[in-house]
């Protein structure tokens, strides 16, 4: 009963819910600045065993960000305890209406962008503190799982335009990646974020054309919301 106590205060976002609550009451209107974050993460050990000494999404958040103020950055830990706080608290205080998060995927050898996020924490070999959940939910009576309703077409091809072409991506897995997304269109369906997305990004020889695609996909929707 405690975890679910600890899960269920997650559904409620005070200070995004705040947000929304002007959105309603047109404080905050379509010529309003919309502010946009992008996150990253540290290290970590992957399931197959690889410790990771870099990471380099940390790098192309912070790219990204130096590029304009309307784009903030933050880094998460690996962490499922630590992680959600993390976010929630970058969501504040940059006043989040657009999120883009990116992990690594050492493994893999496409840039995918994921489509659905699923209500379920799951590790064998453990986050970056030891715990390794099994089958065990984000949020309490949230949906099963999400599917990233919007902008997918939109964001293919920016990131064919810039020369690094992506592809779509079932789901986000069940690790800290699946467990923002999944945190991320929770709070886009209770209306406290306009927009929220994931990439999995693989090994690169240089990212920078990522970093240019990703700053103009962030600046046009904040245009476009």
């Amino acid at each position: 009963m405690a975890a679910d106590a600890m899960k269920n205060k997650h559904l409620k976002f005070p200070l995004l819910n705040a947000v929304a609550e002007r959105h309603a009451r047109g404080v905050i209107t379509e010529g309003a600045r919309v502010m946009r974050l992008i996150t990253g993460f540290e290290p970590f050990t992957t399931g197959q065993g690889l410790v990771l000494e870099h990471n380099p999404t940390a790098d192309i958040a912070r790219n990204v960000a130096r590029a304009t103020p309307d784009i903030h950055c933050a880094v998460l830990p690996v962490s499922y305890r630590r992680t959600r706080d993390a976010l929630h608290e970058a969501w504040v205080t940059a006043k989040t209406q657009v999120w883009l998060g990116l992990g690594y995927a050492p493994h893999r050898t496409t840039l995918d962008v994921e489509m659905v996020a699923l209500n379920l924490e799951h590790a064998e070999s453990g986050d970056n503190d030891g715990d390794a959940p099994t089958m065990r939910s984000i949020i309490v009576e949230a949906p099963l799982a999400y599917r990233w309703p919007v902008e997918s077409d939109r964001l293919l091809h920016t990131l064919e335009n810039h020369g690094c072409p992506g592809r779509i991506n079932l789901h986000a897995g069940a690790f800290l990646c699946n467990q923002t997304f999944f945190l991320g269109c929770h709070a886009q369906a209770q209306g406290q974020l306009t927009f929220a997305g994931f990439i999995h990004v693989p090994p690169m020889s240089n990212y920078s054309a990522l970093e240019n695609a990703l700053t103009q996909f962030l600046l046009d929707t904040a245009v476009s919301t």
